[in-house]
């Protein structure tokens, strides 16, 4: 049974897992909302994008402290123009991640989820805030270089797996599973008519997703060569907290050879009801789902629906207490 965001929020310092959303979630208005109802969250944000905004000028983006802001809040295709989609959802994830420590204590584990895994490890610590700004921005470059669509299926892997042989790409692989009824399928050479039409042909929906490139496929090894020597060149440091990759499947070591490891999840695919339970140490109360549009938190609830475990969308609940 899920508490109330008041009753369950509190008092979880080191009884909670922060999720950290991958590409393709973020909700805007969703932050401009945030910022008017927690002082506690502008604050936060505030901070973060006075040091991301120097990142940001300097390649001649947009400043995400007035452009997050405003009273009209940019649409997602807006942010894509610029430049400044993934670093949108770096600083914001950052910043429900502070707030929360600042609230109601540092959490024991973070999990990144695909792209999420670039504010983990910053909020962890392995990269300075200003490195892992950067290195929000520069991966990006290689993702968006990255062949194929994705297209997301309401069915289980299984089904998933008998839709892509049904429509005989023989290139298409489930690429995120979130939980036995979401999965998304990256199709390499971007034509996605055929598995749009064997999943109609069973009865599942289908939809593309707003990301424009594929991932999380074995075609990528050379944009995963790329990938690595772009975080070989920001300095690193040891995590402060245990950070889990969901596209790794475990937990990043010291003795890791981080650029390599961070770079393999354009290749791996990304399991998220098995990093999720695997992230759960004894003693966990609560999972906190990052996303602005509180995506990963649905699919929490069914995978621990038989659990004591309590999860929460601050940004989706009118209610949470920040």
């Amino acid at each position: 049974m899920i508490e109330s965001a008041q009753e369950s929020a509190t008092g979880f310092a080191g009884a909670s897992v922060h999720v950290f959303p991958p590409q393709g979630t973020f909700v805007p208005a969703a932050v401009t909302a945030a910022t008017g109802r927690s002082e506690r969250f502008a604050d936060a944000l505030a901070r973060i994008t006075e040091q991301t905004d120097e990142v940001s000028a300097a390649e001649g983006r947009v400043r995400l402290s007035r452009f997050l802001t405003e009273a009209e809040p940019p649409s997602v295709e807006e942010l894509q123009q610029t430049g400044c989609l993934e670093l949108a959802s770096f600083v914001t994830s950052l910043a429900a991640h502070r707030t929360l420590c600042d609230a109601h204590g540092r959490p024991a584990v973070v999990l990144g989820v695909s792209a999420g895994d670039f504010a983990a490890m910053t909020a962890a610590g392995v990269f300075s805030l200003r490195d892992g700004a950067h290195l929000a921005l520069r991966a990006a470059e290689v993702q968006r270089g990255c062949p194929g669509r994705m297209v997301a299926l309401k069915c289980s892997c299984e089904e998933a797996d008998k839709i892509i042989l049904r429509s005989g790409d023989r290139d298409a692989r489930v690429a995120l599973v979130f939980d036995d009824r979401s999965v998304v399928v990256t199709v390499p050479g971007g034509e996605v008519r055929a598995l749009r039409e064997a999943a109609s042909a069973t009865g599942v929906q289908t939809v593309v997703t707003p990301v424009p490139f594929g991932s999380h496929h074995p075609s990528l090894s050379p944009q995963m060569g790329a990938l690595r020597g772009v975080v070989a060149s920001y300095e690193r440091h040891p995590a402060t907290m245990p950070v889990h990759s969901a596209a790794g499947g475990r937990v990043y070591r010291d003795d890791d050879t981080v650029p390599m490891a961070m770079a393999e999840n354009l290749v791996s695919p990304v399991d998220f009801p098995a990093s999720l339970r695997q992230s759960l140490f004894p003693g966990a109360r609560v999972v906190f789902d990052l996303d602005t549009g509180g995506a990963l938190a649905s699919s929490a609830r069914r995978i621990l629906a038989q659990s004591t475990v309590a999860v929460h969308a601050p940004f989706s609940e009118s209610a949470f207490a920040w």
